[in-house]
């Protein structure tokens, strides 16, 4: 049976041998959560970025990017309910700033852009995803236009910013957070081991 991935390097078993009262194991706990975020979102949407006409694919991976990490920094296990309080924190954050400085704007990009993109398929409303802007971000008549280029570079600094953060002792509101998080992700993957115990067909990778 394939081991219970957590990421594309790493298994569940690999985090559960990590202890974070122990300071050496800490660059290898980052390492894990960074090989979560980049392998199975981050690495995607870079590829994709690469194509001229990608721009709702690759906000589509970065919304979902940014609710998984907005969960990581509150230690989030449970996110149902909570989307929209969680992408307008993120979009809160200073690599997003001064163009998504309102509770509306976030609001807006909430409604129009992350749910239209995750549930519709299109951007709603009067919203425009180009390339190639001067801003992230500008209001063009009653209208939004967002540069996915630069949203995209947003998202991979405010990433950088939290690993940073993680590395750093004093930051134990997110060292804590994030141990809630990764130990509820590693126990949803035993319960999932447990029903490929029961039906060795499930476990044949499909994804």
């Amino acid at each position: 049976m394939e081991p219970l991935r957590i990421s594309p390097k790493y298994t569940a078993k690999d985090w559960e041998k990590l202890d974070k009262a122990k300071p050496a194991d800490w660059p290898k706990a980052v390492k894990i959560v960074r090989d979560r975020l980049h392998g199975r979102f981050l690495h995607f949407a870079d590829k994709c970025l690469k194509d001229d006409f990608s721009g709702f694919v690759v906000l589509a991976i970065d919304c979902l990017l940014a609710e998984t990490l907005q969960q990581f920094i509150d230690g989030v296990t449970n996110g149902h309910g909570r989307s929209k309080e969680l992408s307008k924190k993120f979009l809160g954050g200073s690599r997003f700033q001064p163009s998504f400085n309102t509770d509306d704007i976030r609001g807006a990009f909430y409604s129009d852009i992350r749910c239209g993109l995750l549930h519709q398929a299109e951007a709603k409303n009067k919203w425009l995803i180009r390339r190639k802007q001067k801003a992230l971000l500008k209001l063009v008549g009653d209208g939004y236009l967002i540069d996915v280029e630069r949203f995209h570079t947003a998202i991979k600094g405010s990433l950088r910013d939290y690993f940073a953060d993680l590395c750093n002792p004093a930051r134990t509101d997110l060292r804590d957070n994030l141990w809630t998080k990764m130990d509820h992700i590693c126990s949803v993957r035993a319960a999932r081991g447990a029903m490929e115990t029961l039906d060795p067909a499930a476990a044949t990778p499909t994804a």
